[in-house]
């Protein structure tokens, strides 16, 4: 028995989804960085997962290992020598030495108490030029001389311990490609967890078996469900024999390319022949449209009027309209001449576009082709209004000029403009080779797709369809997450990947305060053979980690607005 999550349940597995899938993915990244840094001799101070406060620590030798309260991102604190500028001369510290009287400890706390304590008259933690760290003392005017341990530590009040950083532990004393590594192997994990993940799923789906024309299974709620069975043979589509899931699909195809909803199948169950009618679903990606759902394809009456109107099934509204409540479609909306590039809508009964009267669903199908897949410019739709159980006439002053979506944003985000189906699949079948193959290209569409989107977003066409409020925060992640709990385990899984990639992606982009900003800094370096001034760098890491933090907010809020209009 399966047991659908719902109300309290459901955000309760969803909160555990959410905090496992970008656990594991930004823990992924900044072991990367961990592990490089590390093979590279680099001194690793602090590993966080998250930030803000901590909530969890726990040391493993010369790192703290942490996780803090804000789930946003995560960081490897690496030496970069700055810490060594804690003391300088004429500074009263206290040393607490080993048993060859050298430095073991470098004491802060001017009420801890310590094997020596005295005024700085010299020191130097760096040993740039493999010189001997050493501080000088005036104790009680004696100048004493003393060696620094590499791995001596600074201790801070309340017994807070951190490993002072000699130049050759430093990020900055390795060569460009150590540097270039520790930087890209954040990215690098997130793409190999993204490959991993895209195995497991491959092979516990399988291969679907496009060889045979047995189905494997049909969809809930769609044409085929409890008409077509799994394991019935099809063996003819339109009178027209069929040997292979291909021609399945090629007849499916040819179908629609003729504005043909309805069909006849052949199919053979337990040796008897047996023929069915079907009618396809259709849905226009370009503006939301679907008849999924509906139960009269055909032409009906408007209620309370003598108008014939094509009913629109799912609503699935793109865009947010700045007057909802009076002039959003809703299910069982009239429309009354659909205007082809209509974007703030999802329609929902039609009987006309651009002034042409629909005769069913095979004309509109028609239309979009012809209008729509061909960059038609903006039109409007004129439809009937549910309100209060009667019907408004909205007409075309009314209405607000759309326009769909394009054929580059759809494909860029692996949508097909107008989806053709009756909810059959394939067999599926264990297939070593093939999963493997259908594993890398789930994480080749993924990563693709992250670069096309990235191009409308940068490089936009004439219309601007997408922006920064189409981005999605930690609070949208957490809301696609839970609708993908819902759907089980292996769509979240398949949803984990695509997020893993987008990480490692976005965090290579050339912006400082990313991994690729850091990177871009090594390829001044390399070109100009001289290396960006330390201070010019950190400055110009907290103005876009700032400006970072300000999208984020911008995002964030957006994100909370989408969830409360749901």
């Amino acid at each position: 028995m399966i047991f659908a999550l719902t109300g309290v349940p459901l955000i309760i597995v969803s909160v555990i989804a959410f905090i496992l899938v970008i656990g594991i993915i930004i823990t992924v990244h900044e072991l990367g960085h961990l592990i490089f840094a590390k093979r590279c001799g680099i001194l690793c101070h602090d590993f966080s997962i998250g930030f803000g406060p901590v909530i969890y620590h726990h040391q493993f030798g010369e790192t703290s290992f942490n996780i803090r309260a804000i789930p946003i991102g995560g960081f490897v604190s690496m030496a970069d020598g700055t810490l060594n500028e804690l003391i300088k001369k004429d500074d009263e510290i206290g040393v607490n030495l080993d048993d060859e009287n050298e430095i073991k400890e470098i004491i802060l706390d001017d009420n801890k108490e310590c094997d020596v304590r005295g005024k700085v008259i010299d020191v130097d933690l760096f040993g740039k030029d493999d010189n001997d760290l050493f501080i000088s003392l005036d104790d009680n005017g004696t100048e004493k001389y003393y060696v620094v341990k590499k791995d001596a530590y600074f201790v801070f009040e309340k017994n807070e311990r951190m490993q002072i950083t000699p130049y050759d532990r430093c990020f900055d004393s390795k060569s460009k490609f150590d540097r270039f590594l520790t930087l890209f192997a954040g990215p690098l994990m997130n793409f190999i967890l993204a490959i991993i993940i895209a195995l497991i799923v491959a092979f516990a789906t399988g291969c679907p078996n496009y060889n045979s024309t047995k189905l494997g299974s049909t969809t809930e709620g769609e044409p085929a469900y409890n008409v077509l069975m799994p394991g019935d043979k099809i063996l003819k589509i339109n009178n027209k024999e069929v040997s292979s899931w291909y021609n399945i699909q090629d007849e499916l195809k040819n179908n629609y390319d003729y504005y043909n909803l309805s069909f006849k199948i052949q199919i053979e169950r337990n040796s008897e022949i047996k023929e069915f009618n079907l009618e396809s679903v259709v849905g226009f990606n370009y503006y939301g449209i679907t008849n999924f759902g509906v139960e009269n394809l055909k032409l009906s009456l408007v209620p309370g009027t003598e108008v014939l109107g094509l009913e629109i099934g799912n609503p699935n509204p793109h865009y947010k309209d700045k007057d909802e409540k009076n002039n959003q479609l809703a299910k069982n909306d009239y429309l009354i001449g659909v205007s082809i590039a209509d974007k703030e809508y999802s329609l929902n009964e039609v009987v006309e576009v651009d002034g042409k009267q629909l005769s069913g669903w095979s004309y509109l199908c028609y239309l979009t082709d012809k209008y729509i897949g061909n960059g038609s410019p903006d039109v409007r739709f004129k439809y009937y209004h549910k309100s209060n159980d009667t019907y408004v006439l909205v007409d075309y002053a009314d209405s607000k000029v759309i326009a769909p979506y394009t054929n580059e944003l759809l494909t860029s985000q692996n949508i097909t403009p107008v989806l053709h189906y009756i909810g059959i699949s394939p067999e599926y079948h264990f297939d070593f080779g093939g999963s493997i193959k259908e594993a890398f290209t789930r994480f080749w569409n993924d990563f693709s797709m992250i670069f096309k989107t990235l191009k409308i977003l940068l490089f936009p066409s004439d219309v601007r369809q997408v922006d920064a409020s189409n981005l999605s925060s930690v609070v949208g992640i957490f809301d696609m997450i839970k609708s993908y709990v819902g759907a089980g385990i292996l769509p979240l899984l398949a949803f984990m990947c695509m997020l893993s990639v987008n990480i490692g992606i976005v965090n290579l982009l050339p912006i400082p305060a990313l991994d690729g900003g850091r990177i871009l800094f090594l390829v001044i370096e390399t070109i100009t053979r001289k290396k960006v001034s330390k201070k010019v760098e950190n400055a110009i890491n907290m103005v876009f980690f700032a400006l970072l933090m300000i999208l984020l907010i911008y995002v964030t809020y957006n994100d909370i607005l989408r969830i409360i209009k749901k």
